[in-house]
């Protein structure tokens, strides 16, 4: 099978991805996690597969039930794409639970060394400076 250029580019930017996943989590940087890792192989590895043997798509296809290889890969890309999506909304409202229980936390702390520097005294009226000034 003859490959162009093209084909080549796209094989060795995703070998070069897989490579980079790999070492990113043997290193543990970026915080790389093995779902990570999977998701960096599932995804580069089939552009790799694709982008060396073209006519696996055609196979799947066929083993989808679809009739055409482009269906396939646009109906794939949007599974990926929703997936991806799903992950991206539940990150985020995990970052928000942890912002808010994190600003929660410092009001609290800050409501208690008010307190403290008051004297444990509730009310919100000022607390009078020393004078020296006899009474």
């Amino acid at each position: 099978m003859r490959y162009s250029i093209v084909h080549l580019v796209l094989a060795g930017v995703a070998a070069l991805f897989l490579l980079g996943g790999t070492v990113k989590f043997f290193k543990r940087e970026e915080r790389q996690t093995f779902f990570k890792l999977l998701a960096n192989f599932v995804i580069w590895g089939a552009i790799l597969t694709l982008a060396l043997f073209p006519d696996v798509s055609h196979i799947v296809s066929q083993w989808l039930g679809f009739g055409e290889n482009l269906n396939t890969l646009i109906f794939l890309g949007f599974v990926v794409a929703l997936i991806a999506l799903f992950k991206l909304l539940n990150a985020t409202e995990r970052l928000e639970r942890n912002i808010s229980e994190i600003v929660r936390r410092e009001a609290l702390e800050k409501l208690e060394r008010i307190q403290d520097c008051q004297g444990g005294r509730r009310d919100s009226r000022p607390v009078p400076k020393p004078t020296d000034e006899p009474v």
